[in-house]
């Protein structure tokens, strides 16, 4: 019952605002002024006595972490956008980024090496996907199953929610 009139006026631009995840989805996700009040917050950490973080310090901030981390991007993709239209933002200019070299004619660079008798390709075996796609699924595992691994991730800190088991530290190898 709340809802409709609620986003209607979300949809309007009035009513309350209420930063969160949900912020991925708002069309003012840049320059909302909620959503930077949220996120800086945070800075509050950086006045903080004694001189190093406790527990539950660094749990207040990985429980925000990756939003910060998304308005920070917004804002620069904002702000650019906006620059490329003209506004001046003071200390930053807009500037051609980095780029790779490319051939013009692919086929004319292979000839013209080829002519000094040099060899232009080089020979890479095929990928997984790619020689599975090749193969067919029962066949690559016919043939190369024997041949194939799959190493551990890399360690990675998410919210207890997440399905995956937990992590075996050699720590915890050490306890048991």
């Amino acid at each position: 019952m709340t809802l409709m009139p609620t986003a209607q006026l979300a949809y309007d631009g009035k009513g309350e605002f209420h930063a969160g995840d949900h912020c991925l989805f708002c069309k003012a996700k840049a320059n909302c002024r909620k959503r930077a009040e949220y996120n800086l917050e945070l800075a509050r950490y950086d006045f903080q006595k004694p001189e190093q973080l406790e527990e539950t310090e660094i749990a207040a901030i990985l429980d925000r972490v990756d939003q910060l981390v998304a308005w920070a991007e917004d804002i620069k993709e904002y702000a650019l956008a906006e620059a490329l239209r003209g506004v001046k933002y003071d200390g930053y200019k807009v500037v051609e980024g980095r780029s790779v070299r490319k051939y013009t004619d692919e086929a004319a660079v292979a000839e013209a090496v080829a002519a000094e008798g040099k060899d232009p390709y080089e020979r890479k075996l095929r990928g997984i996907t790619d020689m599975t796609a090749l193969l067919g699924k029962k066949e690559f595992e016919r043939i190369l199953g024997s041949l194939i691994y799959k190493p551990s991730g890399k360690p990675v800190l998410v919210r207890d929610s997440d399905r995956r088991p937990e992590y075996n530290t050699a720590k915890s190898d050490f306890e048991e």
